[in-house]
């Protein structure tokens, strides 16, 4: 397949009549049509059924097509890198993540990121979802990239990527901490109320996970007795294990052969959603939407994360991902 083939036949699609094609190409007719009927028969099958007044493309045209427009728009974007490697000044994009994030894409995003933009420097500012969402709304960040529960905001746009199960830790000698489970769950389940005389250790307000503990503290009707809030996820796991409270945590964060702690399953579970944040009717530059779907990427591989994209994050996986497949 030919770049000028290509050309060729989707302006033929597009225009509808030899003549019309001809003319937005800058080429006669004639020409056009013999071009057309040489390529039919180098195939070996029609790609247009030649009405009276139209050219309306066969299954075997369409299927064409649609190669041919995929194959053209990754040429743009290839000499678009190209161009950007040899005219475009150094230019800087923030974006805004956890800690835990900053060193993920520290660690596993930044190098290939970097391969494919080295004009481009990539500056991570951490912080908490609260903070993160600021720095977005003030013009510090393009995008923040972090943990959500509700992605309803009349100021910012989510992009949905995985969700990520809450889980309630406990000191393994606590009461719940030898509940028997269902031989279909990893862990043992337990209602919300059934933990209501237990003193919490809970995440900074601001927080996603602190965000849902109040949810489900308000869902099942009691007010918690919290002795100790804190916002690291690290902290609070250290003092679960010293028997000073029990606390909600990301799936990911259990640690399964530690001994002093224990793990359970809310029911109904609840989840958090893993995202991108960004102003409301920001548009990502490329540079941005390749960056996400590099942590797309990056998190195929987690466990713990299930799936959750929305039509945003499917367009940005398709765009970059050329090894067949859609979301």
């Amino acid at each position: 397949m030919q770049i000028k083939n290509m050309s060729y036949i989707i302006a033929l699609a597009e225009a509808g009549t030899l003549s019309a094609a001809g003319k937005q190409l800058g080429i006669s007719q004639p020409t056009l049509s013999v071009f057309l009927s040489n390529l039919e028969q180098e195939l070996g099958i029609d790609l247009f059924l030649r009405d009276k007044k139209k050219l309306i493309p066969t299954p075997a045209g369409r299927i064409y097509l649609e190669a041919a427009r995929r194959i053209l728009a990754t040429q743009e974007q290839t000499l678009q890198s190209i161009r950007q490697l040899t005219t475009a000044p150094p230019i800087e994009i923030r974006i805004g993540v956890t800690p835990l994030r900053g060193s993920e894409v520290a660690s596993k995003i930044f190098a290939r990121f970097s391969a494919r933009y080295p004009n481009i420097r990539l500056r991570l500012q951490e912080g908490y979802m609260q903070e993160l969402r600021n720095m977005v709304q003030n013009g510090m960040a393009s995008c923040s990239l972090g943990t959500c529960f509700d992605t309803e905001s009349a100021d910012f746009d989510y992009i949905t990527l995985f969700r990520e199960e809450v889980i309630v830790a406990v000191p393994a000698f606590h009461p719940l901490a030898h509940r028997p489970k269902n031989t279909s769950m990893e862990f043992p389940q337990v209602s919300p109320e059934e933990l209501s005389d237990s003193p919490f250790i809970l995440m900074s307000p601001g927080s996603t996970i602190r965000t849902i503990s109040d949810y489900i503290f308000h869902q099942a009707g009691f007010s918690p007795t919290v002795v100790f809030e804190s916002g690291n996820n690290l902290v609070i796991r250290n003092m679960v294990r010293n028997g000073s409270g029990i606390g909600f945590q990301p799936r990911s964060t259990a640690l399964m052969d530690d001994p002093d702690i224990a793990y359970l399953s809310l029911s109904p579970r609840y989840y958090l959603n893993l995202c991108v944040v960004t102003k409301k009717g920001t548009v990502l530059s490329e540079s941005e939407r390749y960056f996400i779907y590099l942590m797309i990427q990056n998190d195929f591989h987690v466990p713990y994360y299930t799936p959750d994209f929305n039509e945003a994050a499917r367009n940005i996986w398709d765009e970059f991902h050329t090894e067949g497949g859609s979301l």
